[in-house]
């Protein structure tokens, strides 16, 4: 047996390995693990030669390769698994493994309003994910549905309420004011009813953002406000997700955030938003950077001339750091995508450095392709997938844009989604949950919970039994 489980497991860990195929040893691997008792009591993994058990360090390892489906099955083999699975330290570790080797990947469409499009259509508060795992980049389709989101109170004609990403949690905010995050893989969340204390007007520039504090180990929401006719002043309030309460800033730094600056996007302990560097700016041309640590507000300008051509600037995450790219209207054969490389803070001056990334557009994701925005690498690099705008057809399309042959394969079809404008992101799979759970708790189960591991390990006892039956019939016909 022991022999079957290593191997099983090293196709789980292996990095290129067919989701199907994983997927099946995963099944395999439950099985042999249902008749090992991890308790110590009966131990089985020690056969008749005297061979030592199989290392529960590895057994670990084996787990944090899996997918987060087969991780809430595998809860049901035992208590240890149980209380493993769910202790901290072991969600941050497959957190980080997902995040490293391209897996447990989801794909979040939600509407928005677009500055390159005039239409007025509405998706009525729906947001849609889809998984990327059990996607093969030569399929033409990915299967999306509907994330069953806390805010259901969208009147026609608002858009998606959807703030950010972060560690696998998505933020929304719904037309009262309210905040809630949600875990689109376990159903959980979150609600900040008062979020923001105290009256701002319709006409007062808000934007928001949500992000991860590593220092201290603590999501963080926060809003910026610029009232109207005082936009030299600007308002800041941070809650700590860890604490349960917000902090209030305020800054004097020359930006403007505009009726048309967007939410932030979250990289590596920082937020960043686009701004503009004065009030009678068109397009925004700077790049405002919130540290979460430090509390810290730093700007650069960004790697675009806004001056010319370009009437529309984009900022969203990719592969671990923040890009921005635009719509212009010199019909450039490549997309003005640039990625951030690094960001030094002093406490005079920060200086950002950026990278530019190739897209040749023209003949490559169809004609008249206006907008390249990268959302994520395939499990093995070799394509990324990018969400496109043709601004002659009002159309967004997905593609895999092979690297080798810099092609773009598609377009990919994608069911039951509205058409209208839409913003693309990506959110890893994660039991994070919102309630802190220790290891030492996570060791020991409530009641309830523990009626809910025997019932699955009944269950799971009545199907092998059928399938021990099914193949004695089998052997006997």
């Amino acid at each position: 047996m022991l022999e079957n489980l290593e191997s099983w497991s090293l196709q789980i860990m292996n990095p290129s390995a067919d989701y199907h195929n994983t997927a099946k040893a995963e099944d395999q691997v439950l099985e042999e693990l249902g008749d090992i008792d991890l308790e110590g009591k009966n131990d089985k993994t020690e056969n008749v030669e005297g061979q030592s058990s199989f290392p529960l360090d590895v057994q670990e390892a084996v787990l944090t390769r899996c997918s987060l489906k087969t991780l809430l099955r595998f809860k049901s083999v035992s208590k240890s698994y149980y209380g493993l699975i769910k202790s901290k330290r072991f969600i941050m570790e497959h957190m980080k493994h997902s995040v490293e080797t391209n897996t447990n990947l989801n794909l979040i469409l939600t509407h928005t309003v677009c500055p390159v499009s005039e239409s007025e259509e509405s998706w009525y508060g729906q947001l849609f994910i889809g998984s990327l795992d059990t996607t093969n980049t030569l399929s033409r389709e990915i299967p999306l549905r509907k994330i069953d989101q806390p805010f259901t109170d969208w009147e026609q004609g608002t858009d998606t309420p959807f703030i950010g990403s972060c560690n696998g949690l998505i933020a929304l905010r719904n037309s009262s004011g309210s905040i809630a995050v949600h875990n689109p893989s376990t159903k959980e969340n979150y609600h900040i009813t008062s979020f923001w204390l105290g009256e701002f007007d319709v006409r007062d520039d808000v934007c928001d953002g949500f992000g991860y504090n590593p220092v201290d180990d603590d999501c963080k929401l926060v809003r910026m406000i610029q009232r109207r006719g005082n936009t030299k002043r600007t308002e800041i309030r941070v809650y700590s997700f860890k604490e349960g309460y917000a902090l209030d800033y305020e800054t004097e730094k020359p930006f403007y955030l505009g009726s048309s600056c967007a939410d932030a996007c979250f990289s590596n302990g920082r937020l960043y938003w686009l701004v503009a560097s004065g009030p009678q700016e068109d397009v925004q041309d700077l790049i405002l950077s919130f540290d979460l640590s430090t509390a810290q507000i730093s700007s650069g300008k960004i790697p675009i001339d806004t001056s010319g051509d370009v009437y529309a600037v984009f900022l969203f995450p990719f592969a671990g750091s923040i890009c921005v790219s635009c719509v212009d209207d010199g019909h450039g054969s490549f997309c003005q995508i640039w990625q951030l490389k690094d960001t030094v803070n002093d406490k005079k001056k920060a200086t950002v450095s950026w990278e530019r990334l190739s897209f040749r557009k023209n003949g490559v994701f169809g004609d008249g392709c206006d907008f390249v925005k990268p959302l994520a690498y395939s499990k093995c690099e070799d394509k990324i997938l990018v969400d496109t705008y043709n601004g002659e057809n009002e159309a967004w399309n997905l593609y895999w844009y092979d690297q080798i042959d810099k092609l773009g394969h598609g377009p990919i079809s994608i069911n039951n989604v509205p058409n209208g404008p839409r913003d693309s992101a990506t959110c890893i799979e994660t039991l994070i949950s919102f309630r802190e759970i220790d290891d030492e708790e996570a060791e020991s189960s409530s009641e309830e919970e523990e009626k809910e591991v025997m019932l699955s390990l009944d269950e799971y006892e009545k199907r092998q039994k059928r399938r021990e039956v099914e193949e004695k019939d089998l052997t006997k016909g």
